[in-house]
């Protein structure tokens, strides 16, 4: 069974392949052979809200369980709360089911080593492997959820800020997109000391992410707006990601949060090496504004994963991605939604300032192209795609940048171009795109 992980677990359709039955017992089996569970100590499984989630536990759990392992099943929490707790408990590892921010119909599996991070290649190989030979194992049901486990997240949550009330007199309005968040944001930040309007907070099953949440945080802008409130946060189905709203309704991603949150912990003397860890998609704008603070920018591939690895190899206390996955090494090793939103908020109210003040970010204009491909070498390899690349590299040397990359799911390379000038990155991204359909297309 080859490539059944992806960047961020298994993910597709619930109820077809990869995650039909047969498959997902074949996983519970094999992850139990894999981490030697028999005898030693319980899984730990969560989930969100999509109605296909209990099912697919109910599967993974039975086999796993079937196999000699034990499991402790947390009902709905967020993909974070699990990375949290498995690293200052006594589970042997953690599964998530969630497709964090697709939406209902869709849905994964995401395991987590004991140590809380998302498990390596290498073990989602032999996974893989032992899926192949291993049974489709049925065995007992889930276990009773253990409220206590929320409790517990919340602490760890709150133990992050040190003081008592760091939100003391702030109004935000938090939308929980129907998911895994949608009981917990109000208590949490409510303890922070905040008042809080919380929308999208009534999961049926099917409402997930549904025109809401860090995919579309305009709704929580609006609510924002209309209610004078001091800020906004808007998560995503499994609340690792976090997306704010300031005063005015302007929308702060992922690049404007390492921005307002690198700054602050350079100034606490908290940035080791002074560096923050970006992906390739981060824009720009980003690299020019920390550099004026002398703060450089890691770049690395797309994906959680990805900024975690080069987090740990350059020794960086931050990193993310525009969507809103923000890391921050001094609380976890994976983005938490409502970790990240409340610090922010908390660096606005311990200053004294609007939200709005938090980031300066001047984007740099971009101009994306998608252009079909047969096939997807190396651009390296491509002589003339490599020249025309370095060539263009170099004209744009500090003022702007060039990106080219395949998707990992179609046929298709991507050109990317920043700069200063919008018509010269137009004609540099058009004369990139051609290039390629004529080598590769």
């Amino acid at each position: 069974m080859p490539d059944l992980f992806g960047t961020d677990g298994i993910r597709g359709r619930a109820y077809e392949a990869p995650l039909d039955e047969a498959t997902v017992r074949r996983l519970g089996a094999a992850l139990a052979a894999e981490l030697g569970a028999a005898g030693g100590p319980p899984l730990l499984m969560a989930g969100d809200t999509r109605a296909s989630t209990p099912d697919l536990a109910r599967w993974l759990a039975g086999a796993f369980q079937a196999a000699g392992g034990t499991v402790d099943w947390a009902g709905v929490l967020p993909t974070p709360a699990v990375s949290h707790l498995v690293r200052t408990g006594h589970w042997i590892a953690g599964v998530v089911i969630s497709a964090s921010h697709n939406p209902a119909p869709d849905n994964g599996i995401k395991v987590l080593a004991a140590n809380g991070e998302k498990i390596p290649d290498s073990m989602e190989d032999r996974l893989e492997a032992r899926m192949v030979t291993v049974e489709p194992l049925e065995g007992p049901p889930l276990p009773e959820p253990s409220d206590a486990l929320a409790g517990r997240y919340l602490e760890l949550l709150h133990a992050s800020h040190g003081c008592v009330c760091p939100l003391d007199g702030m109004h935000v309005v938090v939308d929980c997109a129907h998911g895994a968040a949608s009981a917990l944001a109000a208590p949490f930040l409510t303890d922070l000391g905040a008042r809080v309007t919380i929308v999208n907070a009534r999961p049926d099953g099917a409402n997930i992410n549904e025109g809401c949440g860090a995919t579309v945080p305009e709704h929580v802008a609006e609510v924002v707006v209309r209610k004078k409130a001091h800020a906004g946060l808007a998560l995503d189905g499994d609340a690792d990601r976090a997306v704010l709203v300031d005063e005015t309704g302007a929308v702060l991603d992922g690049d404007d949060i390492l921005l307002a949150w690198g700054r602050h912990l350079a100034g606490s003397d908290r940035l080791p090496g002074r560096a923050v860890v970006a992906t390739v998609m981060s824009n720009f704008g980003l690299e020019r504004a920390l550099e004026g603070d002398g703060i450089r920018v890691i770049r690395c591939a797309v994906g959680d994963r990805s900024v975690w690895e080069a987090m740990r190899a350059s020794g960086a206390a931050l990193g993310g991605e525009q969507s809103g996955h923000i890391i921050c090494a001094h609380h976890g090793v994976t983005g938490d939604g409502l970790l990240t939103g409340t610090h922010l908020l908390a660096v606005a109210a311990a200053s004294g300032r609007p939200l709005s003040e938090l980031s300066d970010l001047v984007r740099m204009p971009q101009v994306l192209l998608n252009v079909p491909v047969r096939a997807k070498p190396p651009f390296e390899e491509r002589p003339a795609i490599h020249a025309w690349a370095e060539a263009t590299r170099k004209r744009l040397e500090g003022r702007g940048r060039l990106l080219l990359r395949y998707s990992g799911t179609e046929p298709k390379a991507r050109v990317m171009v920043e700069g200063d000038d919008p018509a010269e990155i137009e004609a540099l991204a058009r004369e990139g795109a051609e290039l390629i359909a004529r080598e590769l297309g």
